[in-house]
């Protein structure tokens, strides 16, 4: 490789790079911040050492139930996906008509966070949503579950899974059909049901791709603020408080710097504890 090839590579590499500088420094600013306490505009930045997360963590109760959401949104949230996103694109793989029904099982996905949030509002409102005359067309009471504590919460799993699942479908789909006619061909002469070749071929030889997306969507699942912040903002009450929300409330509109340091901090902790054991049995899947 001559020498002009060289720094027409790095060249390549400078806003890479550049990103990842950036990246490093808010992360390290944060982390510096976090041990203080500083209103800004009000207090002078003063050094409280660990105190921080320690009010966070034992004092702060909303904090606390929001961790508690975030992660049972995570948590219930990519289950679900994972789960129905495989039914669907295994009932896909073995139809005739897939081409037919694709694009429309697509739509939900390619509608943006605030589209999906305005559909939903409209389908759950108490008074003329679609979900709400269609009860009371069959003698049932109205629901309103975007306003009760219950519900709320699972209204937004039900919510995001509308719009994620199909992402889950159309991957797991395309590692399906990778696998050789040949192997599903033989399995059928030897007179295996399509559940049996489901179960012991097809999923099994798109294990890695499985786990592939499921990191995905964990990684996505703890961006759960734009539809959160749309759809209830955290309430009722603070049924449906997350971390993102946490930070966003009393980092950003409060203007506590240092506290809204030590919740990001504690947020990419917990996604950490999270994602990373998963996506190292993940690699330790793919070298195999």
């Amino acid at each position: 490789m001559s020498k002009k090839t060289g720094i027409r590579n790095e060249i390549f590499l400078l806003p890479g790079l550049l990103g990842l500088m950036v990246f490093i420094f808010a992360i390290s600013y944060s982390v510096y911040m976090s041990f203080y306490r500083y209103k800004l505009g009000f207090t002078e930045p003063t050094y409280v050492g660990l105190k921080n997360f320690v009010d966070l963590l034992t004092n702060d109760v909303i904090f606390r139930t929001a961790i508690v959401n975030t992660l049972y949104f995570v948590v219930v949230a990519t289950t679900l996906e994972i789960l129905y996103g495989i039914l669907l694109a295994v009932l896909l793989y073995w139809s005739k008509y897939r081409y037919l029904f694709l694009p429309f099982l697509l739509v939900p996905m390619l509608l943006p966070a605030v589209n999906v949030v305005v559909l939903w509002r409209f389908m759950f409102h108490p008074e003329y949503g679609l979900v709400n005359m269609f009860l009371k067309t069959f003698g049932f009471a109205p629901i309103d579950p975007l306003n009760d504590p219950t519900w709320a919460m699972p209204t937004i799993i039900l919510m995001d899974m509308w719009q994620m699942t199909p992402f889950v479908m159309i991957i797991i789909l395309a590692g399906l059909s990778t696998v050789p006619n040949e192997i599903i061909t033989a399995a059928r002469i030897d007179g295996a049901s399509k559940l049996s070749m489901t179960l012991k071929i097809l999923l099994p030889l798109t294990k890695n791709i499985i786990m592939a997306v499921v990191l995905l969507r964990l990684i996505d699942a703890f961006r759960i603020f734009a539809k959160v912040q749309l759809l209830t903002r955290g309430g009722p009450g603070i049924a449906t408080e997350t971390l993102e929300l946490q930070i966003y409330n009393r980092g950003v509109r409060g203007l506590e710097i240092g506290l809204g340091s030590s919740m990001s901090v504690i947020f990419i902790l917990l996604a950490m504890t999270v994602i990373v054991p998963y996506m190292i049995m993940v690699i330790k899947g793919w070298r195999r």
